[in-house]
């Protein structure tokens, strides 16, 4: 495992290619990295953090404390959401671009901070070594929701909090569902490998959580990816 350190108010660690550190370890591949998308999101991220989605990252980013997951850094922004009580970070991010679009965040965190490139199917950390956990636009893209849902159990401390704020299926016969179904054959390919139409609260039921902190919501009026659910769950 290699090491990159940046001197800064936070203690910020980058390690790539990380495994758990237990026997084995896990090469992210170059498909998890979009650049193109990358620089994209990093801009739409930015002038949403003015509006409805910065303020819900911020009250769903409220519940967290301790030490804290980060699946899915992207570019930093919910660095700058997370409340007093949480006192460390330890994230993962797969894409080198996004990895680099959140240097500056994490530089300037007043925290510690430790970034693994690794995918949440397979977080380098040991069991119930967090007190809690974000998934913020995450769940959506990774390569297998059941196996991250699952992942994160493990790792999160038994009572400790899950934050979520996911891209979900609409509703059968609404119209964000059938927009939904007109656009999954190419909405991964322009969007990141985003999987508009999950459902993400059935995958994490299943994986051992406790939905019922959970609620729909709808943030962004554009229809594939309006249906939402926030809030938390429970280990």
């Amino acid at each position: 495992m290699r090491h990159f350190s940046t001197l800064s108010p936070a203690t910020a660690t980058v390690c790539l290619g990380a495994g758990r550190g237990y026997g084995w370890q896990h090469v992210c591949m170059a498909r998890h990295d979009h650049p193109v998308f990358s620089r994209v999101y990093t801009l739409l991220a930015g002038w949403e953090e003015e509006g409805s989605v910065g303020q819900m990252r911020s009250q769903v980013a409220g519940h967290l404390s301790g030490r804290t997951l980060i699946v899915g850094l992207g570019p930093g922004l919910d660095l700058g959401h997370l409340p007093p009580t949480v006192t460390e970070v330890v994230a993962v991010e797969p894409s080198a671009p996004m990895r680099r679009a959140a240097t500056e965040r994490i530089a300037a965190f007043d925290r510690p901070v430790e970034l693994f490139d690794s995918v949440a199917e397979d977080l380098p950390l040991p069991d119930a070594s967090v007190d809690s956990a974000l998934v913020a636009y995450v769940m959506c893209s990774v390569d297998d929701p059941d196996a991250a849902a699952r992942e994160i159990h493990r790792v999160l401390r038994p009572g400790g909090t899950l934050a979520v704020m996911e891209h979900v299926r609409g509703g059968e016969g609404s119209w964000p569902r059938r927009w939904q179904r007109a656009v999954s054959p190419v909405w991964p390919w322009v969007a990141g490998g985003c999987h508009c139409d999950r459902d993400t609260r059935a995958t994490l039921a299943q994986a051992g959580f406790d939905v019922t902190g959970l609620a729909d919501d709808s943030l962004v009026p554009l229809p594939p990816v309006a249906p939402m659910i926030v809030g938390t769950a429970r280990r």
